[in-house]
């Protein structure tokens, strides 16, 4: 790669410079680790051509280094992947509990209306019933005290009858 000195006015309208620029780290394989000045509106709209490395080359054993790390960086960048993935799918799975521990209490508060109204229902049938098993005392006692009376009423006319019977005297068949 080569270096630039002074301003640079590219094709995407700005002026960049050492001073403008930022410090950055080199993650490519054989200038892993290397630091260098590059433009501020790096991967933002056009590309800027402007570089500068601050350093010299990369040493043999950092060549000689530089592909584990990098083989280890993506090894953690796969991890970190999977992690993310693990934890939207823990996210949803715990978005979905928790849509459904709210159907559980929109059910259990329903539940409960119901509830309340069927013992609303049974008190109402339970007067009724207190009031259907008096009314049916009362109309057993009736229906005791008329037979009662009906027995005393036969009983008198029976006694009553007898006695005008007795009064009338019979001719005598017999000698």
């Amino acid at each position: 790669m080569s270096s630039l000195s002074g301003n640079f006015s590219g094709s995407c309208g700005h002026m960049c410079n050492e001073q403008t620029c930022v410090l950055r780290t080199s993650l490519s394989l054989y200038n892993f680790g290397r630091r260098f000045l590059g433009c501020s509106r790096y991967k933002v709209g056009p590309k800027c051509p402007f570089f500068v490395w601050l350093d010299n080359l990369t040493c043999p054993r950092g060549n000689e280094t530089a592909p584990l790390a990098v083989e280890r960086m993506s090894g953690l960048q796969s991890a970190l992947q999977l992690a993310n993935e693990r934890e939207m799918a823990a996210l949803e799975t715990a978005e979905e509990a928790r849509q459904m521990a709210e159907k559980a209490l929109e059910e259990d508060a329903k539940a409960k209306e119901r509830e309340r109204k069927a013992r609303a229902v049974c008190a109402k049938a339970k007067e009724k019933a207190m009031f259907a098993e008096e009314k049916q005392r009362m109309w057993k006692f009736a229906c005791i005290l008329s037979w009662i009376f009906f027995v005393i009423v036969m009983l008198l006319l029976l006694y009553i009858g007898s006695i005008e019977f007795s009064r009338v005297k019979r001719p005598r068949l017999l000698p």
